[in-house]
């Protein structure tokens, strides 16, 4: 046996060793040793292409672990960096009119990210009465039922056709006691989950209060950050990436900053109209508006049933659902011929077809964050797509139109 063949026999022999003695220990491995150990063994020859590709996997890979498993601790670094990379055009505007970064940051910091942070504050406690007293609604939502099928029955057009509701109504009756037994002891448990949970209270307002600092730092050390960045990615890529990126961050923040300044319209416009048709819990119901416009079509459609469902609370059910549903399709006709192309515009304007596909695409693999985020990034993803196969054909077949034009005027000539 030669030297050669001897090495390689004892690295197999050495390799299926290490692997048994990883399978045994695999309970006490993470994925920081197993980082570590990765690294150790691949960067000597990181110049090889697999390599290369193996410790950029695995580097992705222990990011997006190590930002599950802190994700609570890294909440206000992250909001704060979100915050920031929103306000960073702002910064940029102000910088133009002859600000230095420090001041336009403190100023963005002051009005923009403070004035967030203080509605949050001072909104929460509404919705929280807001939400106690719905839940306390809930528990006489049977009844209400019960009274809501006697009128039904009681009425001339039901009496007219005959109609005997008794074994509907008594299988929602049982649905609906169930449910609301289950919405006590729910409420009961967060009670006293909230009345035990004082340190958790003052790790929340910690975070508030770091959130403008953080922010702020960011704002400030924005174009270090980007440069990184860039700088991270090897050099024969850095130019793609750059342009790939660019892309990118303008729809991104174009859909988010847009969509939370039409949120925050429609918050106010539907908590004002459900206010003035009487509607309970009308800032609750108009919060639930707003939020679910991130979610086109079936968000809607959510907060439409939620609002409906809070109209049964009230008297003159029928006025108040139509009145309801008049102002459901005015608000979304607002939305969409007015608000979404006037602030967030056509670069984030997909194909229904494609949304609801993105949305349930997105929703499935990645929760509730998915849809939140699935038409950004479906716009981004079709985006890079026409930019990298479509275009480059597009510019060969109008050289060609271009090149036979030339020709045919030589030929006239």
């Amino acid at each position: 046996m030669t030297d050669k063949a001897t090495q390689y026999f004892l690295l197999a022999l050495s390799s299926l060793a290490v692997l048994y003695f990883a399978v045994e220990v695999r309970i006490v491995l993470s994925p920081l040793l197993m980082l570590i150990v990765v690294v150790f063994l691949l960067y000597p020859i990181r110049d090889n292409f697999y390599a290369n590709r193996l410790l950029w996997i695995t580097a992705v890979l222990f990011v997006v672990w190590f930002a599950k498993v802190l994700s609570g601790l890294l909440a206000p670094f992250i909001i704060g960096f979100v915050l920031a990379y929103l306000f960073e055009p702002l910064v940029e505007r102000l910088i133009c009119w002859r600000l230095t970064r420090p001041a336009a940051a403190l100023l963005i910091t002051l009005f923009g990210v403070g004035g967030l942070i203080l509605a949050v504050v001072f909104i929460t406690p509404l919705i929280s009465d807001q939400i106690s007293a719905l839940t306390r609604a809930l528990a006489m939502l049977p009844a209400q039922t019960e009274t809501l099928f006697n009128d039904i029955m009681t009425s001339p057009l039901a009496q007219q056709l005959g109609l005997d509701l008794r074994a509907a109504e008594q299988s929602l009756l049982e649905w609906l006691r169930s449910r609301t037994t289950d919405i006590g002891s729910i409420t009961a448990e967060a009670l006293g989950a909230v009345a035990g949970s004082i340190p958790q209270l003052l790790s929340a307002l910690i975070d508030i209060i770091l959130v403008p600092f953080l922010s702020y730092y960011f704002l400030t050390d924005f174009p270090i950050i980007q440069s990184t960045v860039q700088d991270l990615v090897p050099r024969t890529y850095r130019e793609t990436f750059r342009e790939y990126a660019i892309l990118g961050s303008d729809i991104v923040r174009q859909y988010l900053r847009g969509q939370l300044i039409v949120m925050f319209i429609l918050i106010t416009l539907y908590s004002i109209s459900f206010s003035l048709i009487g509607l309970r819990y009308s800032l609750l119901v108009g919060i639930v508006y707003g939020v679910m416009s991130f979610i086109p079509y079936i968000g809607g459609i959510i907060a439409f049933a939620v609002s409906a469902i809070v109209a049964l609370f009230g008297e003159n059910v029928p006025t108040t659902l139509f009145l309801i549903a008049l102002i459901y399709a005015a608000g979304h006709l607002v939305e969409n011929f007015i608000l979404v192309p006037k602030i967030i515009g056509e670069k984030v304007k997909l194909n229904p077809i494609v949304l609801f596909l993105a949305i349930f695409l997105f929703g499935y693999f990645f929760g509730f964050l998915g849809v939140l985020l699935a038409v950004p990034l479906s716009a981004f993803l079709i985006a890079a797509f026409k930019k990298r196969f479509l275009e480059p054909r597009e510019a060969i077949v109008d050289q060609s139109a271009e090149r036979a034009a030339v020709e045919e005027e030589v030929k006239e000539l």
